[in-house]
């Protein structure tokens, strides 16, 4: 099984997705959200920041090898329907 994706290990990846979260932790969205309030504010500000950093724990556990690829997924799969979740939040449900 190759150790990759692209080309790149999967531990760069991880980097990545974690400097990636920490952009949208610390800069975005400012005071876009403002005018909400409760769980959809909670997922506005918070959400595209934790699907990266789901991504990043689904990318490191995959690193490490294939015995882990069960739980990566499980990950991989959380970070989408937060970004699903995410999406609903922002787009849709005003």
């Amino acid at each position: 099984m190759k150790n990759d994706f692209l080309n790149i290990p999967y531990f760069a990846w991880t980097a990545i997705a974690l400097v990636i979260a920490a952009i949208f932790a610390y800069i975005w969205p400012g005071k876009a959200v403002t005018a909400t309030t409760g769980l959809r504010y909670f997922i506005i500000r918070w959400g595209h920041a934790l699907t990266w950093l789901l991504l990043a724990v689904s990318f490191f556990l995959r690193g490490f090898g294939p015995e882990l690829n069960g739980g990566s997924s499980f990950f991989a799969f959380a970070g989408g329907l937060m970004y699903l979740l995410f999406m609903v939040m922002t787009f849709i449900i005003r």
